[in-house]
């Protein structure tokens, strides 16, 4: 498959700092000088993330007349790893994940000796609370940008829009979302609108990148879209995704017991990005298993190649990243997929498709900018 390695000057990060300079606000990172110019034009803004919709999904399911398509301004890439939690946060905090601490699903926390779920703050294998308070959050806040744009334009409306499962969001459905939308941009005077959707994502994982699911949740986005720019003509849509993804297979960390004998613990982080914790002494004897084994199929860095080579971005790397990075990286470049064994089963077999990985099919993003 063809990968894409992130683009840190052209990318969701650079994105969010275009908006920050576009407010007033010295950006952190460079921006994308042509989105910038197009939102200096504009007063009414609205940015709509929906999650998983990558190019390669775009192009799969929707025609050339297709509103979003026709509407296409240019391809960005996603943070490293193209994931969730790393490149919603680097959107929203205006810093790549180095920086910000936030760099992929499930990090290990030694407090609980466990991997956390860190949206969730779920034990990774349990799915049970680790505590009341999030503890990622605790120890990797940040301010985002609706904040900043607020505390520097006090006069623009600043609002954002989220599922109802997100805490604060409100909006049950698709359909409700956009209504939720529609009722804030419908509001009079200058704005900064962000909206979040978690599809088509959710459907992809467990329906896999083909399905009429996700054909028809697709389909539906782009007509939600469609009504919304034609509905609102002085305002200025920009629409994105965080990554993309592609249909996987797994492989279980226990398949072969000489490998697994070398790992003080489970892998951390994503399941196509993972960190792996190396038992002492045995760094040279996990490198060569590895490279036996998944070779083919996963690119391996140590974690001093990690820092050096900038995979989760530029910057001074926040003070918790050196409690998460494992030993080693191992990156994704096919569809296989690590996997741990509960129960004698593979954990997450229910899962057919993932991201997190360097493919094309999850770093490519579409950025489609209306009524400029």
């Amino acid at each position: 498959m063809k990968t894409t390695k992130p683009d840190y000057r052209n990318s969701i990060v650079n994105l969010s700092n275009s908006l920050l300079h576009r407010y007033n606000i010295n950006p952190f990172h460079s921006t994308i000088q042509a989105v910038y110019d197009i939102l200096v034009k504009h007063d009414k803004i609205v940015v709509l993330l929906f999650d998983g919709l990558g190019k390669a999904l775009i192009k799969k399911h929707l025609e050339p007349s297709s509103f979003l398509v026709k509407n296409y301004f240019t391809t960005i890439t996603s943070t490293f790893p193209p994931t969730t939690v790393a490149a919603t946060t680097g959107l929203l905090s205006g810093r790549f994940p180095i920086e910000n601490g936030w760099l992929g699903w499930s990090q290990y926390f030694n407090d609980f000796k466990c991997n956390v779920d860190v949206f969730t703050n779920e034990n990774s294998v349990t799915k049970i609370r680790v505590s009341n308070e999030n503890e990622m959050r605790k120890v990797a806040s940040y301010k985002d940008i609706f904040q900043m744009v607020a505390e520097k334009n006090p006069k623009i409306r600043v609002a954002s829009v989220w599922p109802s499962i997100v805490e604060k969001g409100t909006a049950r459905d698709l359909p409700d979302f956009f209504d939720k939308v529609r009722e804030v941009v419908s509001i009079k005077g200058e704005k900064f609108i962000y909206g979040y959707w978690l599809q088509p994502d959710g459907l992809i994982h467990m329906t896999g990148v083909g399905s009429e699911e996700v054909h028809k949740t697709i389909l539906d986005i782009n007509a939600g879209v469609s009504k919304l720019a034609y509905d609102f003509p002085d305002t200025l849509f920009l629409v994105l995704a965080d990554h993309g993804l592609v249909d996987i297979r797994f492989v279980a960390i226990e398949e072969h017991a000489d490998f697994y004998d070398t790992l003080r613990r489970p892998f951390s982080n994503e399941p196509r990005a993972a960190f792996f914790f190396v038992k002492r002494g045995r760094k040279r004897e996990f490198a060569r298993l590895f490279k036996k084994y998944y070779g083919n199929e996963f690119v391996l860095k140590t974690k001093r190649q990690v820092l050096k080579e900038e995979w989760f971005g530029e910057g001074t790397p926040h003070p918790i990243v050196k409690h998460f990075l494992g030993d080693y990286l191992a990156i994704a470049t096919d569809q296989t997929c690590f996997d741990y064994l509960l129960n004698g089963q593979m954990a997450h077999s229910r899962f057919k498709a993932h991201h997190a990985g360097l493919t094309d099919d999850e770093m490519l993003i579409d950025l489609m900018i209306m009524n400029k």
